[in-house]
């Protein structure tokens, strides 16, 4: 006797996850109401926080500075969502149409009930790249361009002329033009 108990209780368990489970997966239709405006709301403060950030990362671009791979990212997930999000709410009229019952059945249960779930997905996922949108900085200064140093080579054969006109800049009695031209900047001394 004790086991037909234990298997009663188990029983009774198991019929109440189960209907734990029916009524949650129902809750994806019959919250279709409420879920769908908060998902607008969701979708509009996403799209804001979209446009501040591009904005900013078009004036730092301007500055020459370079946006952070962080940033770009999340901006590329920004735009699939908006882009998913604005397809289920235009998709919204003809299943809110489905519904009978005080919004808790549908005239097609099975699509009202991927639709609810979709919607509640989103709006999850919207909210959480929402909160993960607050960056500090968006962009950072571009590295330099590397730099090559190149041996300095020493005239062969000029030191001589190089002498006269070290003579000219130093000397503050000698009067004349100094000209420098040519290919690796020689240097011609003129009275």
């Amino acid at each position: 006797m004790g086991n037909c108990c234990s298997i009663q209780i188990g029983f009774e368990n198991f019929l109440l996850r189960g209907w734990v489970c029916v009524v949650g997966h129902a809750n994806y239709v019959c919250n279709l109401k409420q879920t769908l405006p908060t998902l607008s709301a969701a979708l509009q403060e996403l799209r804001a926080q979209r446009n501040d950030m591009q904005r900013e990362v078009d004036v730092a671009e301007q500055r020459l500075l370079k946006p952070f791979e962080q940033v770009q990212l999340w901006l590329s997930k920004a735009e699939t969502m908006i882009t998913k999000a604005e397809k289920l709410i235009e998709d919204s009229p003809r299943q809110m149409n489905n519904l009978c019952l005080g919004s808790c059945a549908s005239k097609n249960f099975l699509s009202s009930y991927k639709f609810g779930k979709n919607v509640t997905k989103m709006l999850q996922e919207i909210n959480d790249h929402v909160s993960k949108g607050a960056f500090k900085k968006v962009a950072e200064s571009k590295p330099s361009a590397s730099v090559v140093v190149r041996p300095e080579e020493q005239p062969i054969g000029l030191e001589s002329t190089i002498e006269k006109v070290w003579s000219c800049i130093v000397d503050k009695d000698v009067m004349g033009i100094i000209g420098i031209y040519g290919l690796g900047a020689l240097a011609r001394q003129h009275s």
